[in-house]
């Protein structure tokens, strides 16, 4: 009783890999015996001895195209024909092959050949020479199946496909056709889940034998191919015979399968039935030239169909749990496929609606990207390159520390770095060479931003003729007739001479930040919409142009920035200011008083009225006025400095180019969906001819995946 219900079972699952087989989902990979052999091996006697069915030998009628047969066990015995169209096949062709059908109680010879010739017209088969009608094809990648049924029938199930060939006979074949065979062959072969039935003449040298050459490509460790050795009473040399006999045996180079060896009928003998074909070659083998092969149930179509019948048993019930998954994770990957394209884009505002969707899905992810919540979103994961705040305050961070350090054109005292203040440590990256490199990526921003790169380096060192000659320079140049103090156009000529970095140190600055604003653009619209057609309309025709606008206004803030502070009259109303002139006034002094102080005999240390006296009243008027005018520059670069870097990052990057209202990071929403024109609408978002096509391909492959599923639910 378990053994029937396992019978039964294995039946269920033989069953449902049919069904699926004729759903042709070319994705999916099924267990299967696939038989291919070269032309005159001897491939269509086995088959006929397996299946019971025989193919017409008349002209014009041999194998075109794959043809699956299954014989099934049924309590009516007939034979039913019909076509399985090949993937792809437009819905005319499809529906018009699977009307095709065909049932016979009896196969006689006329009614095959019949059937053949019904199938080959309907295919499109040409079937002699003469047939010149150029929609004709000498091969087809449709599939024949033919179902054999009957009670004495067990389920067996082998897939032939049409032998190899090597030299075209045109006009009936070319190398067109030689070349589609091979693939045809590569196909079923490639199919892991594929047990290959290798036909063999053993009259032949096996080693030079294409198709086991080809077997071998597709399955190189033999796991998976069984080799079928034919025409055994065709071998008179003793060598030959004994070289047979080892293959059997399992000599030399060996298919994990192993081989088989049976007798084909001779090439006279067609009115013999398939019992009396069976005895002859058990008869055969029973001879003392074969004897020694004879029992290991090698020998003879019987032990070949046992032993395929229960190989493909096997492999049908290991595979079958992977099958299911397959088909299932392929539904599911289909299905967010289709999802990701959005529904179908042919009336406007099905349009509207796809590219409203993007753009809330593009603030969505730039909301995340500028608040830093890049757990939220898994394309941060993907592509990390789309965290941009944390780029953009990696370069403000690294653009103030340049500033501090490095912005200044001469130091204007031989301790500047210790003035109140510990210069930050500048990090030696990769980060600016990148971001320089981005610009060169984007060719529609070279004539905005600043392309060149630019280095700021070191201010020049403090020598004691160096800022005060050129004080002194500028203030003999300039002087007007105050006396005891100096005219503001002084400071502002020796502000800008200072502050000449500032311009390219900015510019650039803001020319890295709009590269990476653009590059981030650009990327999340990659990642967000997949149809490239979309993807390159929007860019081009919208987008490009709109970023541009912002990145201009950036860039001109930069610069108005520029002018105030470096053009400008000097002005502050920061308290810090006078606190840092008299800072360096008492520094001044302390500096005076410590260079002419000594200590008693107490230790207490002295300075004498005199030395004060010369040291801070008796100067000359016009030093007063150069140390004057360098305590105001050195205290008022520092209050504009500071004040300077702060605007430049929250002004132009963190508005104009981040968080405004007309940052370029807000120009892609479902606002300027909403102001698209029809026209440029259907420019953008219609769907074109590869779109519609690829929407097609994926609803068809949902359906069928949709109906194998169902197939494994019964």
């Amino acid at each position: 009783m378990a053994a029937s219900q396992s019978g039964l079972a294995n039946q269920a699952i033989l069953d449902k890999i049919d069904q699926l087989r004729d759903l042709n989902i070319k994705s999916i990979e099924l267990p299967q015996l696939v038989v291919l052999g070269d032309q005159s091996s001897g491939k269509s006697s086995v088959l006929e001895s397996l299946t019971g069915f025989s193919f017409p030998q008349a002209p014009g009628l041999c194998t075109r195209y794959a043809t699956q047969i299954s014989c099934r066990r049924e309590p009516e015995e007939y034979i039913a024909v019909s076509i399985i169209p090949r993937q792809g096949a437009d819905a005319e062709t499809e529906n018009r092959l699977r009307a095709f059908k065909r049932n016979i109680s009896k196969l006689t010879s006329d009614a095959l050949v019949q059937i053949i010739q019904d199938v080959n017209k309907i295919m499109g088969i040409r079937m002699t020479a003469n047939d010149t009608d150029p929609s004709l094809c000498t091969f087809s990648n449709d599939t024949l199946k033919i179902e054999i049924c009957g009670p004495e029938q067990e389920h067996f199930t082998v897939i032939d496909v049409p032998g190899i060939f090597r030299v075209p006979s045109p006009p009936f074949t070319t190398d067109h056709d030689v070349d589609l065979v091979c693939n045809m062959v590569d196909f079923y072969i490639q199919n892991s889940r594929t047990i290959i039935l290798a036909v063999l003449p053993s009259n032949v040298d096996i080693t030079t034998q294409e198709i086991l050459k080809m077997a071998e490509k597709a399955d190189p460790g033999g796991v998976r191919t069984m080799g079928v050795l034919t025409k055994p009473d065709l071998v008179t040399e003793v060598a030959t015979r004994k070289a047979i006999t080892d293959l059997v045996l399992g000599k030399g180079k060996q298919l994990r399968l192993g081989y088989c060896i049976v007798k084909n009928r001779s090439a006279d003998d067609v009115h013999s039935t398939l019992s009396e074909r069976l005895a002859h070659e058990k008869a055969f083998f029973d001879k003392p030239a074969w004897r020694e092969i004879e029992g290991l149930r090698r020998c003879g179509i019987g032990s070949l169909k046992t032993r395929l019948s229960d190989l493909l048993t096997n492999i049908t019930k290991k595979e079958f749990p992977h099958v299911k998954a397959d088909i299932k994770k392929q539904l599911e990957q289909r299905r967010r496929e289709l999802e990701s394209m959005g529904p179908s884009r042919t009336e406007h505002s099905a349009q509207r609606m796809y590219l409203g969707r993007l753009g809330s899905k593009f603030q969505a992810v730039t909301q995340c990207a500028l608040n830093g919540y890049c757990d939220s979103e898994a394309l941060f994961t993907e592509v990390p390159s789309l965290k941009l705040i944390t780029a953009i305050t990696r370069m403000n961070e690294r653009f103030a520390n340049t500033f501090w350090e490095r912005r200044h054109k001469r130091h204007t005292s031989s301790d500047w770095d210790d003035e109140d203040e510990a210069a930050h440590d500048l990090v030696e990256n990769d980060d600016y060479t990148s971001t320089q490199d981005l610009l060169l990526s984007y060719p529609e921003l070279h004539d905005i931003v600043e392309t060149d790169s630019y280095e700021c380096l070191e201010a020049e060192a403090f020598t004691d003729d160096s800022i005060m000659d050129h004080i002194e320079k500028v203030y003999q140049l300039n002087r007007g007739p105050e006396l005891g103090t100096f005219s503001g156009s002084i400071l502002s000529a020796t502000f800008r001479e200072q502050t000449e970095k500032w311009e390219p140190l900015v510019l650039a600055h803001v020319s890295r930040s709009i590269g990476l604003v653009h590059d981030y653009i650009s990327k999340l619209l990659t990642c967000i919409c997949p149809d490239k057609q979309v993807q390159n309309q929007l860019w081009e025709t919208v987008l490009v142009d709109e970023l541009r606008k912002a990145y201009a206004r950036a860039m001109e803030q930069a610069r108005f920035l520029l002018r105030i502070e470096r053009q400008g009259r000097p002005s502050t109303y920061n308290h810090y200011f006078n606190s840092e002139v008299q800072k360096k006034r008492q520094y001044r002094m302390e500096k005076i008083i410590e260079a002419e102080s000594y200590a008693d005999s107490q230790s207490e240390n002295l300075v004498p009225v005199s030395s004060l006296y010369n040291g801070v009243i008796n100067k000359e008027n016009a030093q007063q006025i150069r140390e004057d005018i360098l305590d105001v520059l050195t205290s008022y670069y520092k209050v504009s400095r500071k004040r300077f870097v702060d605007n430049v990052c929250r002004q132009v990057i963190g508005h104009f180019l981040l968080e405004g209202d007309e940052s370029p990071l807000k120009i892609f929403s479902s606002e300027l969906v909403m102001g698209l024109e029809d026209n440029q609408l259907e420019l953008i978002a219609g769907e074109d001819t590869e779109t519609r096509n690829q929407r097609s391909k994926l609803e068809a492959d949902i359906r069928d995946l949709e109906a194998a599923m169902k197939v494994l639910r019964v």
